[in-house]
């Protein structure tokens, strides 16, 4: 049988789910091409853990690591930029040419500051290593320069990442603070969303227990606010001013400016996400998966892992030449969102509940996720020390204790 060529496209939860579920397909018939503009898998479900003093890595994960037991995956750094379906051929920033036989491309969401001034000059982001790095060094140099916390902290968008985040720095500033040996008694932590209310894409009683969870943690929740500025001293919301040089965006998202490129090589939702067959293609050869695609549920991790699972067995039956291909189905997704230490939401259709059993459910999936993408030695290994401390500010660094 000739060797057929794989090219998977993005190392997000849905490429890198496809990538360990091709790890022992025979690579005698299948030459599989992972390309990624970063050599890092980003879990997403622990970046504001990251950011409230956990270790990088558990949210930041390098794909050497990922791929080490995967020898058969070429891995190639670089941004597409061009695909020709007719030829089946993908291009690359950088002038490379990628012949397939089948090709997924799962290259995730960008972010949108919706044409906000100064959002995108002065807001700060935890969605790659280096807005981590930059964040944190914000939050402990105004620590040592100013010697005083900020006037606020904001953060925008009161989806799962910001209602995370919002809750996890109610108490890291408090212990960050006590290190600097500072008063946190008039610490203001203000989640500021545009609709009306927090987690807009969960249930009305999913919200209203995360509201209430939210305002026990004293953060300050501000719905059906618009965002409309922000300066170096300041935001501007619903034309009053908070001053702040704390601003943490977590709202929009947009599709990859990959397809708006190649929009003649593709049909589009009113969204901008890409439509796809029964069989989560565009022709015969090509399939597009995870955030890109129209597809129910689209956005969530565990979305775009079950599209990833999917198309393996679909490639496989390609690959047999079955017949026999039944469409995609989608799965209902189960959500647990953290608000604090030992609380979360957790929501099953319409079945909702909170507390540490929720939590406990949550640190549960965390592992299940992780063995998703790097197998289940190297997950229990990062899930194990999920909960170590760490610190680059000398201040901190010495005196910070696991908790």
């Amino acid at each position: 049988m000739k060797q057929k060529h794989l090219i998977i496209v993005g190392s997000g939860w849905a490429g890198m789910k496809l990538v360990r579920e091709l790890k022992k397909y025979p690579h005698e018939t299948l030459k599989i091409t992972l390309i990624s503009d970063i050599t890092t898998f980003r879990y997403s479900a622990a970046l504001y853990r990251a950011a409230t003093g956990n270790k990088e890595h558990e949210a930041i994960i390098p794909l050497s690591e990922i791929l080490s037991d995967n020898p058969h995956i070429s891995f190639v750094k670089e941004t597409i930029t061009h695909i020709n379906r007719a030829k089946k051929v993908i291009s690359t920033k950088d002038g490379m040419k990628f012949h397939y036989d089948y090709a997924v491309l799962a290259l995730g969401m960008v972010t949108s500051y919706f044409g906000i001034p100064g959002i995108d000059q002065y807001s700060y982001s935890i969605k790659t290593a280096s807005e981590l790095h930059h964040f944190r060094a914000h939050l402990h140099r105004e620590l040592i320069e100013d010697k005083t916390l900020d006037k606020s902290y904001n953060v925008i968008g009161a989806g799962p990442t910001g209602v995370e985040l919002a809750a996890a720095l109610t108490s890291y500033i408090k212990i960050i603070a006590k290190k600097h040996k500072l008063p946190s008694s008039k610490l203001k932590i203000n989640l500021i969303e545009a609709q009306k209310r927090v987690l807009p894409i969960s249930n009305e009683k999913a919200s209203k227990k995360t509201l209430q969870r939210l305002r026990k943690l004293k953060v300050k929740v501000m719905l059906n606010q618009k965002v409309e500025l922000q300066t170096p001293d300041y935001l501007q919301v619903n034309g009053a001013q908070i001053p702040t040089s704390t601003v943490i965006w977590t709202a929009g998202v947009t599709n990859n400016p990959f397809y708006k490129k190649n929009e003649a090589q593709f049909s589009f939702n009113p969204r901008g996400k890409v439509i796809v067959n029964q069989h989560l293609m565009v022709d015969d050869a090509v399939y597009v998966i995870g955030d890109n695609a129209d597809t129910p549920y689209s956005g969530l991790g565990l979305t775009a892992v079950d599209n990833a699972a999917f198309v393996f067995k679909d490639l496989k039956r390609q690959l047999r030449g079955s017949k026999r291909r039944p469409p995609y189905k989608p799965l209902v997704p189960a959500t647990a969102i953290p608000a604090g230490k030992k609380w979360a939401v957790f929501q099953y259709r319409n079945f909702v509940f909170t507390g540490p059993i929720a939590s406990f459910i949550r640190s549960m999936a965390d592992l299940i996720a992780y063995a998703d993408i790097m197998g289940y030695k190297k997950a229990l290994r990062t899930w194990l020390t999920s909960e170590e401390k760490e610190e680059k500010c000398q201040v901190c660094k010495a005196s910070f204790t696991r908790s």
